[in-house]
C-alpha cells in the first residue's frame, strides 16, 4: 500500500487497535484513529504523532462513519459490542457491520481488514463466535474487498482471555471447573496477531482472503493453566472438571474471581466450549514471522505486567483501569483521575475538533 494514503483504524482504543496504531505510525503510514470517545483517544501516548488524525466515530451512526472514512484507502475494523451498553451484542454488531459496508462503498474504500474468531460453523457455535462470523459475512457481502483473520485466544498482557486465565490460576490453587477446560484451542501471541495485521496491509495478494491464524501449538485450557502456573512461579494447580457447570454459572464464577464482568465473561465462556483450531495456515507463507509458543507468550505477558508496560487492556483506553495498575509513572491513559507528570500532547489533528 502507498504509505502516503491514510489508513483508518476503527476501534482504535480497543485492545488490538490501541496496539496497532503506533505500529502503523512507526512503519511510516498515515493513520486516522477512530473511537466513540475522542477523550480516550487523546489519552493515548501516541496521540500527538504528526502523521495521526483523531476522530470521534460511533459505527451505529452512519453519518459519523462516512465522515471518518472520507479520504481513506484501507480501514481496519475492530468493533465488538460485548459490554453492558449493548444487551443484544449480536444485533449491535450486525448493525455496525451493515453501516460499515454502506460507508465503505460511499467512500470507495479499497479494502477492509477484519479480525474475527475461529470456529467451525457446523460445530454448534456459541453466540459470540457466531456473531463474529456473521459480521464477517456481512462485510464480505458488499462490493469492497475484505481481508479477514480468524483467531482463537490471544495471549498478551491485558487481553480479556489472558486476564481470565491469570486471575483464575493466581487466585485458585484448586479449581472445580466446567468441562470446557479440556477443549482444544490454538492460542496466538498478540505480537504475532499485530504482525499479521500489518503484513496483510502490505500484501495485495491477501485481498479478498479469509485466513486462520494461530500459534504453533494446540492445547487445552487446562494445559494453559498449568503453563501459566509454572511461568508465574506458583505451586501446581489442581483442576477438577465437572459436567454441571453451565455457561451462566461459569460467567458468574469468573465474575467473582476476576475483574471481568459477567456480561463479558458469559459470551466468552460460552465460546470456550467450541474447539478453536486453525483449519489452514496459508498466511504463514505470505507473512513470515517467528510464531511464539504459548509458554513464551505467557512469559512475555507476565514480564509486561511486572514492569507495568501494558500497552492496552480489554476495557479499552480510559477510565476503567484496574486500580493496581495506577502508579505515579503511568501514562495518561491510566485513568481519568490520574495526574501524570509531563505535558499533555499539544499537536493533535482531530476531525470535527480544533487542534489543541
Amino acid at each position: 500500500m502507498d504509505k502516503s494514503k491514510t489508513v483508518l483504524v476503527i476501534g482504535a482504543t480497543g485492545y488490538i487497535g490501541a496496539r496497532l496504531v503506533p505500529r502503523l505510525l512507526n512503519a511510516g503510514y498515515r493513520v486516522r484513529a477512530a473511537s466513540r470517545s475522542l477523550d480516550k483517544l487523546l489519552r493515548c501516548t501516541w496521540a500527538g504523532h504528526e502523521n495521526l488524525e483523531l476522530v470521534s466515530c460511533d459505527v451505529m451512526n452512519l453519518q459519523e462513519l462516512n465522515q471518518a472514512m472520507h479520504g481513506c484507502e484501507v480501514a481496519y475494523y475492530f468493533v465488538h459490542s460485548m459490554n453492558s451498553q449493548h444487551k443484544n451484542f449480536a444485533e449491535a454488531d450486525r448493525r455496525g457491520a451493515h453501516n460499515m459496508v454502506a460507508a465503505a462503498q460511499t467512500a470507495d474504500l479499497k479494502r477492509i481488514i477484519y479480525l474475527g474468531g475461529l470456529g467451525d460453523r457446523n460445530d454448534n457455535l456459541s453466540e459470540h463466535l457466531r456473531s463474529r462470523d456473521e459480521v464477517l459475512q456481512i462485510l464480505r457481502s458488499g462490493p469492497i474487498s475484505v481481508t479477514a483473520l480468524r483467531a482463537a485466544m490471544i495471549i498478551g498482557s491485558g487481553s480479556a482471555s489472558f486476564e481470565i486465565l491469570r486471575y483464575l490460576v493466581e487466585r485458585l490453587p484448586l479449581m472445580i471447573t466446567p468441562a470446557w477446560v479440556r477443549t482444544p484451542c490454538q492460542p496466538i501471541a498478540v505480537r504475532n496477531v499485530l504482525n499479521y495485521l500489518i503484513g496483510c496491509l502490505e500484501r495485495d495478494d491477501t485481498m479478498g482472503q479469509v485466513f486462520d491464524i494461530g500459534g504453533p501449538e494446540i492445547l487445552s485450557y487446562q494445559q494453559l493453566m498449568n503453563i501459566y502456573a509454572e511461568e508465574a512461579g506458583l505451586h501446581r494447580r489442581y483442576v477438577i472438571p465437572v459436567p454441571f457447570f453451565t455457561p451462566r454459572l461459569s460467567s458468574y464464577w469468573i465474575h467473582l474471581v476476576t475483574p471481568v464482568p459477567a456480561c463479558i465473561a458469559r459470551p466468552l465462556t460460552e465460546g470456550l466450549r467450541n474447539p478453536v483450531v486453525c483449519t489452514e495456515n496459508r498466511l504463514r507463507e505470505l507473512v513470515r514471522q517467528d510464531l511464539l509458543d504459548c509458554r513464551t507468550a505467557i512469559r512475555l505477558a507476565l514480564s509486561c505486567l511486572q514492569h507495568r508496560q501494558v500497552e492496552s487492556h480489554w476495557n479499552g483506553v480510559g477510565d476503567l483501569r484496574p486500580a493496581e495498575w495506577r502508579y505515579l509513572e503511568d501514562p495518561l491513559w491510566a485513568g481519568p483521575n490520574f495526574e501524570a507528570k509531563g505535558k499533555r500532547p499539544t499537536q493533535i489533528k482531530a476531525l470535527g475538533a480544533k487542534s489543541r
